[in-house]
């Protein structure tokens, strides 16, 4: 991250309990670490660090682990601190190999509909997954992404299918977050997303957990527990794949019915 800039300000918090950000449950203080503590460490990529530590916190209602410390920021804030161009040194595949891993199964998996199914790649970045799906047959895949200045306009109409990738865990405020994703699906549509769901183990790893990585943007991780409390606050059931890959939907639409 670049020296330049204005100087890296954290919102203060309260050093005891708060309100979960989902299901409003009481949340404990849970630990900190120093804002550039990235999830690449995992692979030796270690950032020096910069003194300002980010507390967490833990509900133990539903599980959630959450910060406040970025609740003010804006866009800005965002931008300058984290979404840089120093943001690849810590999320190498960002740019293309996670779009592209994740393009081919996407296609694969809805290829029968795929002449008019309406995607929206919420998050899409860069917009390669997009560009990927449309070259695989999917002439209907737009990207929004309101941290990328390409894809910063908001698509007009619904979605039959809204993918999200590697997107909760950047999301501030997850509620909102969550009403706006829900807001581009077609009535009967589907979200797929991933997002890394905490290990059986959490209480035992603590802040240990390589998925808490405050230089990555990851500022809301979640449970099943979570994750099944968010979505159905818009009437959205949740079926997990794994601990990474999800889908939430209020009915099983056609196209997606020989997945359950």
């Amino acid at each position: 991250m670049s020296d330049a800039g204005p100087p890296l300000c954290l919102r203060a918090t309260d050093p005891g309990p708060a309100i979960c950000k989902v299901c409003g449950g009481e949340a404990q203080p849970f630990g900190a670490v120093d804002f550039n503590r990235s999830c690449e460490e995992v692979r030796g990529k270690v950032l020096p660090p910069t003194g300002v530590a980010v507390p967490y916190r833990r509900c133990t209602r539903c599980g959630l682990i959450f910060t406040d410390a970025f609740d003010d920021w804006s866009f800005t804030d965002f931008e300058t601190h984290i979404y840089n161009d120093a943001y690849v040194d810590i999320d190498p595949d960002f740019a293309a190999a996670r779009p592209d891993a994740n393009a081919g199964p996407v296609a694969k998996t809805f290829e029968a509909a795929a002449p008019g199914l309406r995607i929206l790649d919420y998050g899409g970045g860069n917009g390669r997954l997009a560009e990927n799906l449309r070259g695989e047959g999917f002439p209907l895949t737009q990207t929004y992404d309101p941290f990328y200045p390409d894809f910063r306009r908001r698509p007009p109409g619904r979605f039959d299918l809204v993918t999200c990738f590697e997107t909760l865990e950047h999301m501030p405020d997850p509620k909102a977050g969550a009403a706006d994703i829900a807001s581009f699906l077609e009535e009967g549509g589907m979200l797929l997303f991933s997002t890394l769901i905490q290990p059986d183990n959490i209480a035992e790893v603590g802040m240990g957990w390589p998925y808490i990585g405050p230089r990555n943007g990851h500022v809301t991780l979640h449970s099943r527990a979570s994750l099944e409390a968010l979505w159905g606050l818009f009437g959205l059931n949740v079926a997990s794949f794994d601990d990474n890959l999800h889908v939430a939907y209020a009915t099983v639409p056609t196209f997606a019915r020989h997945l359950f």
